[in-house]
């Protein structure tokens, strides 16, 4: 009986070769897990046209919202182990790097101040992420774009030394840990499955950005251990995106991370456009970013990812064919301070034709007179865009806080000097696509009988005001007529005009900018009354109403307030 027992019990403790996991989309709880488990099956797919996986070893079957994947000990250490590939390269970096032990140092010739001078260099073995999935997209002019991936991986999920020991053993041998602690997770979840119940395991920020295994209140951060598994590879399904942030004083840099994740509502679209949308990137660099990776707001991360896609369906926006693969794209961005990887902005962005179709407008416009360059002024019309506002009511905090010199135009130039970009430029471009549009409805509407009166937009009757009172004032204190440098066809000709001219006009406008930011309220409305209507103007009617309206009601003011700054630096 012992020995028939014994038996028994030895049949029962043999471990499967195999383990069934089906995963249904919308049990997943995060978009994290949806990207990651996309980003699994893309992987699946690669290995197998890679010939390092064969049918036999990844069955997958696929449906719109359904994933059930056969996995094997072999499979998931074949995956993790390309996952995680890494390689050991030397870097050399002009200052040592604490606690790290230097390799050798280096002596390299480079210019300074016109001078060649010898600098020393320290050099350091540092482990480098390959991306092997990204080989058939990422490779000669768009190794950028690996680049870019490598550094965010090493910047924040695994920011810390500690985190990266998956890629430190890949690069040492060849294969990692994580595809047999992997198993062994799924081993315990089938096991609790058998009995009616789960099996959960601790998670770290290394897989799923912002997550501790332990909080402060020694609470652990767990999950389903099957669920764990696809965080492995969200990397491979998110895009990364450099948001470029500018200062007070108007400088510009890039700050940590914008991470575009897709919420995944249908597998098997997702997993056929996503390749060919990376397939689309282009080589074009910023510094030493790709171009296409430079956003001006962490959510145009997720509006761009969005605009990609419906690009790479063929399907029209504008008509509202499109049908999305995703439900939206949260965006979450991450900057490294120190050992610590801080939050800055998180959100969501959702698929609506009619914001994709506006966002397109903006980044790729259908004429010159809406392509802005300066990435503040984008900024603003992106929030208005988001926040589907007025385009101009986002930048009246804009206008309040940063220094007043980068909203007035600068000294004037030559044609052929086009300097870096300008405020004053674009959105004096805006001003005049304003005055287009109303000027185009107004001659539709006069060809309507007995038709009522049409009022003018606010922006194009406080531009009309404040242009009129500075070319006034400028033409009284330079003693130059601008009516005297008119073209053949009657319009004024500025290019030809004196440059002092444009230099009084510049002064003019930034003294008024700076009188005009520092009142607000009924103070404000009371020195825009006694400033501007000192000179005379004429309106119509019902656009004089509409400006009594600005001055007189209190909730209009603040609109009044940024759209003369916004006036003054456009005709500055």
């Amino acid at each position: 009986m012992a020995k028939k027992a014994t038996a028994t019990q030895s049949v029962k403790n043999v471990e499967p070769t195999e383990i069934s996991v089906c995963y249904e989309l919308f049990d997943l709880p995060t978009a994290f897990h949806k990207a990651g488990l996309a980003g699994l099956i893309l992987l699946i797919q690669s290995l197998k046209e890679r010939n390092h996986l064969n049918a036999d070893d990844a069955k997958v079957e696929l449906s719109p919202t359904q994933a059930k994947i056969q996995f094997s000990e072999k499979m998931l250490r074949i995956v993790m182990d390309d996952m995680y590939a890494a390689k050991t390269v030397e870097v050399a970096v002009k200052s040592k790097w604490q606690g790290a032990q230097i390799k050798r140092e280096d002596f390299v010739e480079e210019e300074v101040d016109g001078k060649k001078t010898r600098t020393k260099r320290f050099i350091y073995d540092q482990v480098q992420p390959l991306g092997t999935y990204f080989d058939f997209v990422f490779d000669g002019d768009k190794e950028v774009w690996r680049k870019l991936w490598r550094d965010m991986l090493w910047n924040i999920p695994r920011g810390r030394p500690t985190t990266r020991e998956p890629f430190n053993q890949c690069a040492a041998s060849g294969t990692c840990k994580e595809g047999l602690n992997t198993w062994a997770d799924l081993l315990k979840v089938q096991k609790m499955a058998a009995k009616g119940g789960f099996h959960t395991s601790e998670l770290s920020s290394a897989l799923f950005p912002g997550a501790q295994a332990v909080n402060a209140e020694s609470v652990p951060f767990m999950g389903r251990s099957e669920q764990n598994l696809l965080l492995h590879f969200w990397p491979l399904a998110a895009l990364i995106f450099v948001p470029q942030a500018i200062d007070a004083d108007g400088k510009t840099d890039f700050v940590g991370y914008s991470l575009a994740v897709p919420d995944v509502s249908n597998l098997v679209a997702f997993v056929e456009e996503y390749p060919k949308l990376l397939a689309s990137f282009t080589s074009e660099v910023r510094g030493y970013r790709p171009a296409q990776s430079v956003i001006d707001l962490p959510a145009e991360g997720a509006m761009a990812f969005l605009d990609d896609l419906a690009l790479i369906t063929g399907l029209e926006v504008e008509k509202g064919e499109w049908r999305s693969s995703v439900s939206h794209i949260e965006y979450l961005h991450l900057a490294k301070e120190g050992n610590n990887i801080k939050s800055l902005a998180a959100g969501r962005v959702s698929p609506i034709p009619k914001l994709i179709e506006r966002y397109r407008v903006l980044i790729r416009p259908p004429d010159e007179s809406l392509k802005f360059r300066h990435s503040l002024f984008r900024r603003g019309l992106l929030v208005a865009l988001l926040d589907d506002a007025s385009w101009f009511q986002p930048f009246g905090r804009m206008l309040n806080s940063f220094d007043a010199t980068i909203f007035i135009r600068q000294s004037h130039r030559t044609q052929e000097e086009k300097g870096p970009p300008q405020f004053a430029n674009d959105v004096a471009k805006k001003f005049r696509y304003e005055n287009k549009l109303f000027t185009q409805s107004l001659e539709r509407h006069m060809t309507i009988p007995d038709a009522s009166p049409v009022t003018a937009p606010p922006a194009v009757i406080v531009n009309r005001v404040i242009r009129g009172y500075l070319l006034a004032r400028t033409k009284d204190k330079s003693k130059i007529d601008p009516d005297k440098f008119k073209n053949s066809d009657g319009e004024i000709d500025y290019k030809s005009i004196p440059s002092e001219f444009n230099d009084v006009k510049q002064k003019l406008a930034m003294s008024l900018f700076l009188e005009f930011r520092s009142r607000r309220d009924q103070a404000f409305a009371d020195h825009f009354a006694a400033t501007f209507f000192s000179v005379t103007h004429r309106f119509a009617e019902n656009d004089r109403l509409e400006l009594a309206n600005l001055l007189t009601i209190p909730e209009r003011r603040d609109d009044l307030k940024t759209l003369t700054l916004l006036s003054l630096s456009a005709n500055s």
